[in-house]
């Protein structure tokens, strides 16, 4: 049966915005926070800063071990590597989400932490689901499942390019910041459902 990936040509054109994206973030917010360039973040993180790092570094693992596997052919032509980087994206998000639930539970202001949390509980979720749709070899909910948990992995860099690098701050009667995270978790998960329905039936992703 003829196949494809969930992203056609378009792809590499996605995936260099989200790397130019990514190296923004890294190098304006990441990277001076790692390096304790900005004395406010500092004394903001310090209660949880090593928490803080870890989680960031399991979500980079995480975004960057999954765009090769969007790409056309790439399941069929290197099934073990597909395998291994799935296994170690998996890994990553099992570390990264409870941290980001652990955090906003214990150190973000209460407007922030359900969302936050919320969030954190379904990157966790629809990761499981892929893993466990897998295993049973259910490849088109396996698709499904990980196109969902993709999505939420690049809120990562959304939110952070939106507030910290934009200095994008929503006004409290629209909700503030909060509300970024309902909405980026919700237009994650909406555009994840929207390109998997585009696929034409009995289509699946990594086959060549």
């Amino acid at each position: 049966m003829a196949t494809r990936e969930v992203f056609a040509r378009p792809q590499l054109v996605f995936f260099l915005v989200v790397g130019l994206l990514f190296m923004l973030v890294m190098g304006k917010v990441e990277l001076p926070l790692l390096l304790g360039m900005n004395p406010q973040w500092e004394q903001k993180i310090n209660a949880y800063r090593w928490c803080l790092h870890v989680h960031a570094l399991a979500a980079t693992l995480a975004l960057l071990a999954a765009p090769i596997q969007f790409f056309p052919g790439f399941r069929s032509r290197h099934l073990q590597m597909h395998r291994v980087l799935g296994r170690l994206y998996a890994i990553a998000v099992a570390i990264a989400a409870p941290l980001a639930i652990y955090i906003a539970l214990m150190h973000l202001a209460p407007a922030e932490k359900w969302p936050a949390v919320a969030q954190g509980c379904l990157w966790l979720g629809t990761t499981l689901a892929a893993v466990v749709t897998a295993c049973k070899k259910q490849l088109i909910m396996h698709q499904i499942w990980i196109t969902r948990s993709y999505a939420l992995t690049l809120t990562f860099i959304v939110t952070r390019m939106l507030v910290d690098v934009l200095k994008m701050d929503i006004n409290a009667s629209f909700g503030g910041n909060a509300n970024l995270i309902w909405v980026s978790s919700f237009m994650a998960l909406v555009v994840a459902d929207l390109l998997c329905i585009s696929l034409q039936p009995g289509r699946q992703l990594g086959a060549a």
